[in-house]
């Protein structure tokens, strides 16, 4: 009876987060009540660590967790930069301490006040979830600047703890679940 109770509450939250990012995979146009005009200026945030894993949030961040969180960032920018739907803007100038802190995940959505501060239309605040070495989820959020609405919630689940592993997962989730579906709504997708 323990162990079923245990499986029950373990896949809740991955369930309520999933369904969280099936919900969120409707285009930003769709979402917008305003007219979006292209390219995006998109603030991306350095991705943050949420470790939930034994011991991890006592020990803290490894220094190949954050090496691998810098990299990430950079892959993220360029490749939204390179899908000519979002213009990266520089994030470097932002001295909020949610920022320093990589604390966006948590603020109740000030990542979009920050970005629009900065000039952007919209924040990204990229979230690597770990459970443990070998179960990990990470999820992508995407704010309207000006109003602070919630444009887009994707996430996806990924195994191990390697630089191929987080690369692979952001990969997947930023051009099935943010570059794809933003394409079908540009003018013109219709006749591709």
């Amino acid at each position: 009876m323990k162990a079923e109770l245990w499986s029950y509450f373990r896949l809740r939250p991955a369930f309520v987060l999933g369904a969280l990012a099936v919900a969120g995979i409707a285009g930003f146009a769709q979402n917008s009540k305003a007219e979006i005009k292209y390219p995006i200026k998109l603030a991306v945030f350095e991705f943050e660590l949420d470790d939930f894993s034994a011991g991890g949030p006592i020990a803290g961040e490894s220094p190949a967790e954050t090496a691998r969180l810098k990299a990430v960032t950079l892959l993220a920018q360029s490749q939204l930069a390179n899908s000519h739907i979002f213009e990266i803007v520089d994030v470097g100038r932002a001295d909020d301490e949610m920022v320093k802190a990589h604390w966006l995940r948590n603020c109740n959505g000030c990542d979009a006040t920050i970005a629009r501060k900065l000039g952007a239309d919209m924040s990204l605040v990229g979230i690597f979830r770990k459970v443990s070495i070998m179960e990990q989820y990470l999820e992508i959020r995407i704010r309207d600047a000006n109003t602070g609405e919630l444009m887009k919630v994707a996430g996806t689940d990924y195994r191990g703890e390697t630089d191929e592993s987080w690369n692979r997962a952001l990969t997947w989730l930023i051009q099935h679940r943010i570059v794809e579906p933003e394409l079908a709504h540009l003018p013109g997708a219709g006749a591709r």
